[in-house]
């Protein structure tokens, strides 16, 4: 693996591979438009093409002569339903496409969302499962599970899939799927961690416990390179079997993995965790029920509307956060993929926090 690509390397999660990346010693390519901002990553010595995933041409000259795609370019909230579609499905055929077509075709990594995958799965009777991983009748999510996204967003994340891995026969690919990804410069949980700072109050959506799972960026991002090297590679006949509606397990999931910090808990659990962080041992967890979540997305949603921007929590995404929970099981990828989590949550949210205040943003 010694020439890169990064697609979204501007985004919070692609600041930090590719500064491991650099670290690993590889010569890193970056795909950006032209407005992006680029000063994350302009330190480093890496090489900017200019382009975007709706511009074939622009994909085949940013693909050329490399030997790994990191794919994280995607649209995670848009005011139109269309606009997901536009990115993460077509977005990431066309780079497919480039990708197929050059040359010595590299090896591409996709970085899906556990929302392709969907929320907890409801146990069967036989099923043994231990008790870290599972709550109630509910338990976390596998490879081998019938994806079942809830949203919008994930369903266009596994319609993304679907269209990369149907040129699995052409090149080598891989699919990871994180859930919430914490670290430095994440933007989307910062409002979670101020509040609990300023008000000591953690907002839990739902009226029942459910386990969510974690992920710190600096561990996915070792975690992508891994299985760059290392990791399984995706097979035609998955995506056949990706598209079954009935409610039987994938028999192939080859290819397809689930990353998680192996510390899985309840999201009351994750809050008072960022309070010990912060140095609050009292934190209060207010839970809103259902109807208060979705009327809260719809005054967002016309706000949204009005200013012309999308917001964090919108109708779309309410409907992840009354889901059942959000958690998986990382243990496909610590076995095929040799990789390890050398420090544990409570240190990664320790970690997060002091960057933060470093930062002045907490």
């Amino acid at each position: 693996m010694k020439k890169v690509l990064v697609t979204g390397a501007s985004g919070f999660i692609g600041r930090h591979l590719v500064e491991h990346l650099h670290d690993l010693g590889c010569e890193v390519r970056c795909l950006v438009r032209p407005t992006s901002d680029r000063s994350a990553v302009s330190g480093k010595a890496v090489q900017f093409v200019e382009g975007s995933l709706s511009d074939l041409d622009s994909l085949r000259r940013a693909v050329a002569g490399v030997d790994v795609v990191f794919h994280l370019a995607g649209m995670t909230k848009a005011l139109q339903r269309k606009s997901l579609w536009d990115v993460n499905e077509h977005g990431s055929r066309q780079l497919a496409t480039a990708c197929a077509e050059s040359g010595n075709p590299p090896t591409l990594v996709a970085v899906s969302s556990l929302a392709a995958g969907g929320p907890l799965v409801k146990m069967q009777a036989d099923e043994h499962v231990p008790d870290a991983y599972r709550l109630g009748d509910y338990r976390v999510r596998r490879e081998t599970d019938v994806p079942a996204p809830v949203s919008d967003y994930g369903r266009s994340k596994l319609a993304g899939e679907r269209a990369i891995v149907e040129f699995a026969d052409r090149m080598p690919i891989s699919i990871v799927r994180p859930p919430i990804v914490i670290g430095p410069a994440d933007r989307d949980g910062l409002e979670m961690f101020r509040l609990i700072a300023r008000m000591s109050l953690h907002l839990v959506p739902g009226l029942r416990p459910s386990l969510f799972s974690v992920v710190h960026v600096e561990d996915l991002s070792r975690t992508l390179a891994a299985v760059a090297i290392h990791g399984e590679r995706c097979v035609p006949e998955t995506v056949s079997l990706n598209k079954s509606q009935n409610n039987s397990a994938i028999e192939d999931a080859r290819g397809v993995y689930f990353v998680s910090d192996p510390t899985i808990v309840t999201y009351s659990e994750l809050g008072k965790m960022i309070g010990r962080a912060i140095g609050n041992d009292h934190v209060r967890c207010l839970r809103i029920p259902p109807r208060i979540v979705r009327a809260i997305a719809l005054i967002n949603q016309g706000i949204s509307n009005l200013r012309g921007r999308p917001h964090i929590l919108s109708i779309d995404k309410s409907r992840e956060a009354i889901a059942t929970g959000w958690a998986c099981d990382p243990a496909k990828l610590q076995r095929d993929g040799a990789v390890r989590f050398p420090v544990d949550l409570q240190t990664r949210l320790n970690q997060t926090v002091t960057w933060y205040r470093e930062q002045g943003w907490l």
